[in-house]
C-alpha cells in the first residue's frame, strides 16, 4: 500500500512539472532548423512522452480499482476503506534520486554539462541497481555513453550548445 502511494505521488509531481515546462516551452522562439526542428521541439516532446507514460502507469492501476469495485459490489461485501494519507511514504532511494537531480541542476553551471552528467548517471546507476547486478565499471561506461550520446545528439542534431 506504501510503495502504490509513492507511486501516485511520483506520477502526480512527474505530470505537474511536465506540464508546467510544456507551458515554458511554448514560449521558446519557433524558428526552425532544416528538417522541421526548433529549440522547442526537444523539450516539447520529452514532457509530453512523459505525460504520455505517466498515463501508461495510471490506467492499470485505475482500471484494477474499478475492476475490484465491481467485483466487490457483485459478492455483497462491504466497500472498501481508502485512507489517503497527506504525507506520503516516500523511499529512502526517490529522496536521494531528487537531490541528486537538484544538484544536478545547480552545479551545471559551475562544471558543465559533461561532469555533471557524468556524474549523475554514475551516481543513479549504482544507488539504482541491486546490490548483485552492481557495477563500478558498468556504471562508469553507461555514464560515458549516455553523456556523450546526450552531448552530441544536442550539439550535433538539435545544434544547441550544451556549455
Amino acid at each position: 500500500m506504501k510503495s502504490r502511494a509513492a507511486e501516485y505521488w511520483v506520477i502526480a509531481i512527474l505530470s505537474f512539472g511536465a506540464l508546467f515546462f510544456i507551458k515554458l516551452a511554448q514560449n521558446v522562439s519557433t524558428i526552425t532548423l532544416p528538417g522541421g526542428i526548433g529549440p522547442r521541439t526537444f523539450p516539447l516532446i520529452t514532457f509530453w512522452a512523459i505525460l504520455i507514460l505517466n498515463a501508461c502507469l495510471l490506467a492499470p492501476i485505475i482500471w484494477e480499482k474499478v475492476r475490484a469495485k465491481k467485483a466487490a459490489r457483485s459478492e455483497g461485501e462491504g466497500q472498501t476503506k481508502l485512507i489517503w494519507r497527506i504525507v506520503p511514504y516516500i523511499p529512502r532511494q526517490t529522496l536521494i534520486v531528487i537531490i541528486m537531480c537538484l544538484l544536478l541542476v545547480f552545479l551545471w553551471r559551475y562544471l558543465g554539462f559533461l561532469v555533471v552528467s557524468f556524474l549523475f548517471v554514475t551516481g543513479a546507476s549504482l544507488l539504482l541497481v541491486s546490490a548483485e547486478k552492481r557495477s563500478i565499471w558498468r556504471s562508469l561506461v553507461l555514464a560515458g555513453v549516455y553523456t556523450m550520446a546526450i552531448y552530441l545528439l544536442f550539439v550535433y542534431v538539435f545544434k544547441i550548445p550544451l556549455a
